[in-house]
């Protein structure tokens, strides 16, 4: 075997067990407690009753006569279509309260312990050009940035002040470090603008490497 396979083995062997620790590996699935199914089921509605529900929803605190009136024939309308437009609205807020529960309900099964994890950087502090020192971890690649933020229960905040070297968002990564559960919301820059983000853990990372 040349000098020049020694060395990079050698290398490979030297990372694999740096991050071979004590620590223990942790799925997204784990940092996702049990809960109950939404109770709330919401009708199928065809694209015209959507359209008017969402017009009861725009003017129902309107004052405006025309308003009114727009209101009380959409009313109507799905009246004689059997949909109670004003029960279908608070249905939906129920609907939307039971996600926001199930999103934020946390585990507490890690807390304080050093635990491991793959996942995407989505950075938000910098030490230099391109050297992430606190970045959120998030299970799929663009998450927070090209796509809707994934549920609190589904976002690490990391701490890295050793930094970390990215080359895009979309390459995974494995951290290692103290999980803790914390429910926090949060105004961050991503990109091209703040973002508010409500994280369910953080991690203060002792190691981040590529995911191999």
């Amino acid at each position: 075997m040349d000098v020049r396979k020694c060395i990079c083995l050698l290398f490979s062997l030297v990372t694999v067990n740096a991050f071979a620790s004590n620590a223990i590996e942790v799925s997204w699935d784990n940092l996702r407690p049990n809960v109950a199914p939404n109770p709330i089921t919401l009708p199928e509605l065809s694209g015209e009753h959507l359209r008017k529900i969402q017009t009861v929803f725009t003017l129902m605190h309107s004052s405006n006569p025309e308003d009114v009136t727009q209101l009380e024939q959409a009313v109507q309308q799905l009246q004689e279509d059997n949909i109670d437009a004003m029960e279908l609205l608070k249905m939906r807020e129920a609907y939307i309260q039971a996600q926001k529960i199930a999103s934020e309900s946390l585990t507490t099964e890690f807390d304080g312990k050093k635990v491991r994890i793959p996942g995407f950087m989505v950075p938000i502090q910098f030490s230099d050009a391109m050297v992430a020192t606190e970045f959120l971890l998030v299970p799929v690649a663009g998450a927070c940035i090209h796509m809707p933020p994934p549920p609190a229960n589904q976002i690490v905040r990391v701490s890295f002040p050793k930094g970390y070297a990215m080359r895009t968002v979309q390459y995974p990564v494995w951290v290692e470090g103290t999980l803790q559960s914390s429910l926090t919301h949060e105004e961050v820059y991503i990109v091209d603008g703040t973002s508010n983000v409500s994280m369910g853990y953080q991690m203060q990372a002792s190691m981040v490497v590529d995911y191999h």
